[in-house]
């Protein structure tokens, strides 16, 4: 709990400092809603798919960023001898971030059904999947924190693979249905469809609840694989 209440202090100060930052980032958030709106299938489910893209890009990037940052201020052994576990921390200061970056989407969506009509955008059923989706991209985060670990500039790319899943969201273009069932983004959106069709079924819930599941175990799996390799090697910064 002291931990999170730390993180949670130190993000706001930082959110703060470097609002201009946040602001660019609803504008650039605007843009790309635009867009979204204006493309070919079912408006709701691309707003979906594209909310769901922007709560799971901050997962995505922020473990990475964190080793990065650490890395390069000569901080990163501190961190370590600290009582909590470099996973901890990588975890917490996550949470924390997507906290911060729920109030993004929030005006993402009150802008998407006041100015563009877009309805059925608040439903418990987004909600939960949602948070099942981001804890299964958290894997994924794993992964790119414990590569960061060793090869720093690995975070500058973090990025274009965060790009790369606002298309297999299915936002911008329709996506092939053998990649729906690759990634817990693009079978999200699939899932919530499948929601407010034919309400909620077992096997479909099973086969969701299974890919953020296995995505978040492989990718913790893999960070501690690399976290205990790093040690044997001499880190790059």
């Amino acid at each position: 709990m002291n931990l999170i209440k730390a993180e949670f202090r130190k993000s706001l100060i930082e959110a703060v400092s470097y609002y201009p930052d946040y602001i660019v980032g609803l504008i650039t958030d605007f843009f790309i809603l635009l867009i979204v709106i204006n493309t070919e299938g079912n408006t709701t489910e691309k707003v979906f798919g594209y909310i769901l893209w922007m709560l799971a890009s901050g997962v995505i990037s922020e473990a990475s960023m964190c080793i990065s940052t650490e890395k390069q201020l000569g901080t990163l052994q501190n961190i370590m001898i600290k009582p909590y576990s470099i996973a901890q921390i990588v975890t917490v200061k996550t949470v924390v971030w997507f906290s911060i970056n729920v109030i993004k989407a929030i005006i993402t969506l009150i802008i998407a059904m006041l100015f563009f009509g877009i309805e059925n955008l608040f439903r418990a059923e987004y909600l939960y999947i949602t948070i099942f989706v981001c804890i299964g991209i958290m894997g994924l985060s794993y992964v790119l924190a414990s590569v960061t670990l060793m090869f720093t500039k690995v975070a500058s790319f973090v990025n274009i693979i965060s790009y790369g899943f606002l298309f297999l969201s299915g936002s911008i273009v329709k996506i092939p249905d053998v990649l729906v069932y690759t990634n817990p983004i693009s079978y999200g959106v699939k899932y919530a469809s499948l929601i407010l069709e034919n309400g909620l079924r077992l096997t479909d819930t099973i086969i969701f609840l299974s890919i953020c599941a296995s995505w978040l175990l492989a990718g913790y799996l893999i960070f501690k694989f690399m976290f205990n390799r790093s040690k044997q090697f001499r880190w790059t910064y």
